[in-house]
C-alpha cells in the first residue's frame, strides 16, 4: 500500500479514537477530495454508525463508500437524474471488495454479536474501508466520471 493510503488510514483511525463513529471516521477523511466541509460530512454520516444505528445494517465504515460514491459521481441533474448507475456501480465495487475481504458487510456479523466470533474489529473495518475507497473511488484505475 502506498504511503498516501496509509496516511489516510491513520487519519481515519485518529478520528475514530477521538469519538467519531466508523462512518464519520472514513467519510470525513475524504472531504478534501470532494471539496466538502468536515462538519457537514460529520452530520450526514452520524446515523450510519453502529451498523446504521442498530448493528443490523451495513457496517458504517464501508457504508460511507455509498455516500462518497454519490458525492463524487452525482451530476446533480435534479430534473433528470442521470448518474445513479455510475454511483451504484462504484458503491457496489467497494462493498463487494469489503465483503470479499471480511466475509460480511453487516455490523453485527462483523462484530460476532450472535456467534461470538469476531470477523473484524471496528479499527480494522475502518482501515479496510479507507484502503478500498481510496483505490476504487480515487485511485489511478478508478473510473473518472468527469
Amino acid at each position: 500500500m502506498s504511503d498516501k493510503i496509509e496516511e489516510k488510514v491513520q487519519e481515519a483511525l485518529g478520528r475514530h479514537n477521538r469519538g467519531y463513529n466508523c462512518s464519520q471516521s472514513v467519510a470525513c477523511t475524504f472531504c478534501d477530495e470532494l471539496g466538502f466541509d468536515e462538519e457537514t460530512m460529520f452530520r450526514i454520516t452520524e446515523g450510519m454508525g453502529l451498523g446504521m444505528g442498530s448493528m443490523d445494517g451495513t457496517c458504517g465504515a464501508i457504508g460511507a463508500a455509498a455516500i462518497l460514491a454519490g458525492m463524487k459521481n452525482s451530476t446533480v441533474h435534479l430534473d433528470h437524474p442521470d448518474s445513479k448507475a455510475v454511483s451504484y456501480k462504484a458503491a457496489r465495487q467497494c462493498l463487494n471488495e469489503f465483503k470479499d475481504q471480511n466475509g460480511s458487510v453487516i455490523c453485527r456479523e462483523l462484530k460476532g454479536v450472535d456467534t461470538g466470533s469476531v470477523l473484524r474489529s471496528c479499527n480494522d473495518c475502518i482501515a479496510d474501508a479507507v484502503r478500498i475507497i481510496e483505490t476504487e473511488l480515487y485511485g489511478e484505475d478508478a473510473e473518472d466520471s468527469e
